[in-house]
């Protein structure tokens, strides 16, 4: 039977108790009333009055929309590199989904912040608003806790308000933002208030609909660089990955590497990442073909 996260907020509002604390303590409770893992075909909720609730997922893991990993929309972009800005441009992903994207380019970082906040928001229905202290955000996330990261979430969480998204899939699609807005206070000293909340679109749930959806291993990409984490959220939407060409990998990432045989050793090396936490137990990249072909762990199956 699951759990109804009203009931259990509720419960858990004890005095002197803090946000952070609440939320906690309501995470812990939902995971042992809860399986496990969930299997894929599990649809959305549509509770009762049309409100509209994600599928909920173990703690360890982080889902996120098939169509929204399987191409460039979250791209491996340097750091170093200004981001560019995009209007209704059509986004690099594999066949049978087209994507358009109107906003400022979006990196593995901004995918972090979104992966975090619709795990939060699988707790609430879609449209309420999802609250939390960003001090816990940034642990999260594992950032440092300094004026600088907390700069960071917030152009952050502000970059992917300002974003304008077509998603056209195999009998499915969403037109709106990742996110609909984004809230925070100020203490009295006039310095950022720990306290934050932003809002989904009730919508976008059609992205996590039937098998459209994959749960991620949270740790794992934590530990990884940027290709290696574009890597694993595309290598987890297919449970037997098929074989891709290096050129094909260079595009649907994004890249900026020109030369082929420099990105092929980037990739070699993320694939690598890959191999160190187990996620994959093996790689080759065929010579003849430029084909790469892998093979998936069992456990992350």
């Amino acid at each position: 039977m699951s759990a109804d996260p009203s009931t259990l907020a509720e419960s858990d509002d004890l005095p002197g108790s803090s946000l952070e604390e609440t939320m906690s303590r309501l995470e812990r409770r939902l995971a042992q009333r809860a399986p496990r893992s969930f299997p894929k075909s599990q649809r959305v909720s549509t509770i009762e009055n049309n409100v509209i609730q994600l599928p909920f997922w173990p703690e360890q893991r982080r889902g996120v929309p098939n169509d929204l990993v399987r191409g460039a929309l979250f791209t491996v972009g340097n750091v170093r590199v200004k981001r560019s800005f995009l209007k209704n441009s059509l986004i690099a992903t594999l066949s049978g989904i087209e994507i358009r994207y109107t906003g400022e380019e979006l990196r593995q970082d901004d995918q972090d912040v979104f992966l975090q906040i619709v795990h939060l928001a699988r707790l609430v229905p879609l449209g309420s608003p999802v609250t939390f202290t960003a001090h816990a955000m940034l642990q999260s996330l594992k950032w440092h806790p300094n004026v600088r990261s907390y700069t960071r979430l917030r152009d952050t969480i502000t970059r992917l308000k300002a974003t304008g998204l077509e998603v056209r899939g195999d009998q499915r699609g969403y037109s709106g933002s990742l996110i609909r807005d984004f809230t925070w206070k100020n203490d009295v000293t006039g310095d950022s208030s720990r306290v934050w909340g932003v809002r989904l679109e009730p919508e976008i749930a059609a992205l996590f609909n039937h098998v459209a959806y994959s749960q991620i291993e949270w740790e794992q990409r934590l530990a990884l660089g940027h290709l290696a984490k574009w890597l694993h959220s595309f290598y987890h939407t297919h449970r037997r990955p098929l074989a891709v060409k290096v050129d094909t990998i260079r595009r649907l990432c994004g890249s900026a590497t020109k030369d082929l045989s420099k990105f092929r050793q980037l990739l070699r090396d993320a694939l690598q990442e890959l191999l160190t936490i187990t996620f994959l137990t093996d790689y080759t990249i065929d010579p003849e073909r430029d084909l790469v072909h892998v093979v998936r762990a069992t456990s992350n199956e």
